[in-house]
């Protein structure tokens, strides 16, 4: 449960990062975030592999909260482009 659960936040919060840095250097927001889509699902998907395939518990929950913090962080600090 903690991979899907805490997988679906860091990679929703890695989306926020991408169409972050993908605006600031000059992308649209529509393809920024159609390609930050395609690219997040495949984050996800190895997340969560990584998650199941760790012997312990520690670094997912540690990487994912970093991700999580970064994700939901970040953009509040950086001045979106447009």
């Amino acid at each position: 449960m903690l991979a899907v659960v805490m997988g679906y936040f860091a990679s929703s919060a890695f989306l926020a990062l991408l169409n972050v840095l993908l605006v600031s250097m000059g992308m649209p927001r529509a393809e920024s975030v159609t390609l930050g889509i395609m690219l997040t699902f495949i984050v996800y998907l190895c997340l969560i592999v990584w998650a199941f395939a760790a012997r312990t518990v520690g670094w997912p929950v540690v990487v994912f909260s970093l991700l999580i913090v970064a994700g939901y962080g970040l953009p509040f600090f950086v001045r979106h482009g447009g």
